[in-house]
């Protein structure tokens, strides 16, 4: 089914700087993007760097990569605040730790493809590390529902002193097929819900952060009620806010974390650093294929 994007703001225009990625309306940013299929988000630019370059050798090395002395370029970088890389027709972007970091990127992303005229089909995947729920580390957890930290199935957006609750979803034809990849490919995943918190330690019930003042109880019995009662399998900091963004511009969107722990067992993080980088490359291998398919399907042109 194609979606059609769209941004609902009478107010864009010709004048328009995207401060923090480092271009402007005025810049000839469709003959640059025009092409773009699909946008690829995760935390840390390093991520996204090593995403980008694994992606950018598994398409052969499209013409309409941007490169700079061979290496792929980092569109972003003179903005100082997040990363942008082109492989083709994906961009991998970096957005920081949390939804607030996340939305002012998504924002100006959304507007970059308005004005590159990408109208049609852009799908947005989201790359993540996540704490497990009922689930061993290393498993991919694909999210279905997103929740917020009060466990209520909307992003709460603050405007004009108003709450407005958001809706969001992710798209069920993308899930699947990253499962089915996955699945291809021999890695763990899962379908499953996700809570999206508003803070690491106490929004995400850890008894370790600067102030805590509830029990081990308490903390098992909300995690338990999210696990058992709402099907919640993992715990991270922005697919409420990714999925109302991407739902509100009319494009279909995805979040695949790697769970690097199992909350109900234990906080703190204790895997290798040669575990994580495991954990992650195999993110990418889904996410990869997923494009490679799609790209072989002819849905990108």
């Amino acid at each position: 089914m194609n979606s059609h994007f769209q941004l609902d703001n009478p107010n864009l225009g010709k004048e328009d700087i995207l401060y923090h990625i480092g271009l402007t309306a005025k810049d000839d940013l469709q003959s640059m993007f025009q092409d773009v299929k699909f946008v690829c988000m995760g935390g840390k630019p390093s991520r996204m760097q090593k995403f980008a370059a694994y992606l950018d050798d598994k398409l052969g090395k499209p013409k309409t990569s941007r490169r700079e002395k061979g290496e792929l370029l980092d569109i972003s970088g003179s903005a100082g605040r997040y990363s942008m890389y082109k492989a083709g027709p994906v961009l991998s972007v970096s957005h920081g730790i949390g939804q607030a970091s996340l939305s002012v990127v998504l924002n100006e992303v959304l507007k970059l493809l308005h004005y590159a005229k990408c109208n049609k089909d852009v799908i947005f995947i989201r790359i993540g590390s996540s704490g497990g729920l009922g689930v061993e580390p290393g498993t991919l957890v694909i999210t279905d529902q997103p929740y917020n930290s009060t466990l209520e199935p909307v992003f709460l957006h603050i405007s004009l002193g108003r709450s407005i609750p958001r809706p969001c979803s992710t798209c069920p034809d993308t899930r699947r097929e990253l499962l089915n990849c996955s699945k291809n490919l021999g890695i763990p995943a899962v379908i499953g819900n996700t809570m999206a918190t508003d803070d690491f330690f106490e929004g995400q019930c850890r008894l370790d952060g600067a102030f805590c003042d509830y029990s081990d109880e308490d903390k098992m019995n909300f995690l338990k009620r999210a696990n058992q009662e709402l099907g919640v399998k993992n715990i991270e900091m922005e697919s409420t806010c990714f999925s109302a963004m991407c739902n509100r511009a009319n494009v279909k969107s995805a979040v695949i974390c790697s769970a690097l722990l199992n909350r109900l067992q234990q906080d703190v993080v204790d895997a290798t650093v040669q575990d994580m980088d495991k954990w992650q490359q195999q993110s990418f291998e889904v996410v990869a294929a997923f494009i490679s398919n799609t790209v072989n399907d002819n849905v990108v042109s």
